[in-house]
């Protein structure tokens, strides 16, 4: 008779429309009593929507298979990958990732360094390699963080290939060593790869900083240059969120901008300053800080510079557009779960519960399950899929 009603339940709820799973998991939220079992919704739809992805995106071989990419990879979705099969419990993915990662994209056997070569695809002669031997930094630093966290939890790859502990200190010894450069006024500034330019003004993507992962890489590659880069950041970003060259801010972040000699952000050319997709990623990032390491400044920029500015937006429309300008100013007129995802994740390093619960049932919003198959937004929104699941793992206390 039991197992008759808990698969009753088990299917209704596969079966619940959105708008009426939205509402309970709002309604058990805001129960003292009843909390965790919103939480354990947010969970099975984690496992879900993990195990869908795995099953869709992820190569039997470890290999992240972007259908946007016409079949390509890049070393950004090998990362995620790995994270998300970390916080996940999924050893044997990241394994498999990891196993194609380092025998397909590692630069040892070209350039000699540790860093992911960015992009890997079928080239016009139809063989499969690497299309672009450059490095992308964000990648390097999501996959470094990811093997150091795994060999934190006593994880091996096998006798094949180099230990998570062996390969996280190299990864990021080489980020240092190529991937950032130090300005004339003694700041450290991270780039968006090895193919920085050779003197300021440098071009900066500031989605890529990630200041949680520089503390950790601080303890496995012992290095003051981790120190200095972190307090560079900090600088930059509260330079930032006041102003881009002669356009005042309203606590946004850009997409990409240059800095010049003196550590001072400007435009920069033929680039977008837009908060778009590249900048929603960096609330994220800078709510691991927060919430690991309990860094003020994160705390603080995400309080009390980034979050009002939605928080009124919310208030005022009741939704917020997937994209804005960096002065504030909508640019579409949809919404994304990757934009909530952010907000979600700078409404828990503020510590406004209430507004990261209205968050986490926006990002639910956009999910769907079909039979096997569930996803955000669409099946090979590979995009969507990654960003509306780091929010909520986030959310959830997977994110450790």
């Amino acid at each position: 008779m039991f197992g008759r009603v808990a698969k009753f339940w088990e299917t209704a709820i596969r079966l619940m429309p959105v708008q009426v799973l939205l509402a309970l998991i709002l309604a058990a939220a805001g129960c003292g009593g009843e909390k965790k079992a919103g939480l354990d919704e947010v969970e099975r739809v984690l496992q879900a929507s993990w195990g869908s992805y795995r099953q869709h995106f992820i190569a039997a071989d470890g290999r992240v298979v972007i259908p946007e990419r016409s079949g390509g990879s890049i070393s950004e979705g090998q990362a995620y990958a790995l994270l998300r099969a970390l916080w996940a419990g999924d050893r044997d993915t990241f394994k498999r990732v990891y196993a194609w990662t380092r025998t397909n994209l590692s630069r040892r056997s070209g350039p000699g360094d540790a860093l992911l070569a960015w992009s890997w695809g079928r080239d016009q002669g139809g063989a499969w390699r690497v299309l672009d031997g450059n490095t992308a930094t964000d990648g390097n630093l999501d996959y470094a963080l990811a093997l150091a966290l795994a060999a934190r939890q006593g994880w091996e790859p096998g006798p094949e290939l180099p230990g998570y502990a062996q390969e996280a200190p190299r990864v990021a010894a080489d980020i240092l060593a190529l991937e950032t450069v130090s300005l004339p006024n003694g700041e450290l500034l991270l780039t968006p790869g090895n193919w920085h330019e050779a003197g300021p003004p440098y071009l900066v993507n500031p989605s890529y900083f990630s200041p949680a992962a520089y503390r950790i890489f601080g303890k496995i590659q012992p290095q003051l240059a981790w120190l200095r880069l972190r307090e560079s950041t900090y600088g930059l970003l509260a330079r930032l969120v006041q102003g881009l060259g002669p356009q005042k801010g309203v606590g946004l972040f850009p997409d990409w901008c240059q800095v010049n000699g003196q550590g001072e952000p400007q435009p920069a050319p033929a680039r977008d300053t837009h908060f778009g997709w590249e900048a929603v990623r960096l609330p994220w990032r800078l709510a691991l800080d927060s919430l690991w390491f309990q860094e003020e400044r994160a705390t603080r920029l995400l309080k009390e510079q980034f979050l009002p500015f939605f928080k009124k937006e919310w208030q005022a429309r009741g939704k917020l557009m997937a994209l804005y300008s960096y002065g504030g100013e909508p640019l579409v007129d949809y919404e994304s779960p990757v934009l909530y995802g952010g907000v979600l994740a700078a409404a828990l390093a503020a510590g406004d519960r209430a507004f990261a619960r209205e968050m986490a049932a926006k990002v639910l919003s956009f999910y769907r399950q079909e039979g096997q198959e569930a996803y955000f937004v669409s099946r090979d929104n590979y995009y969507a899929n990654n960003w509306a699941w780091l929010g909520l793992a986030l959310y959830a206390g997977w994110v450790k």
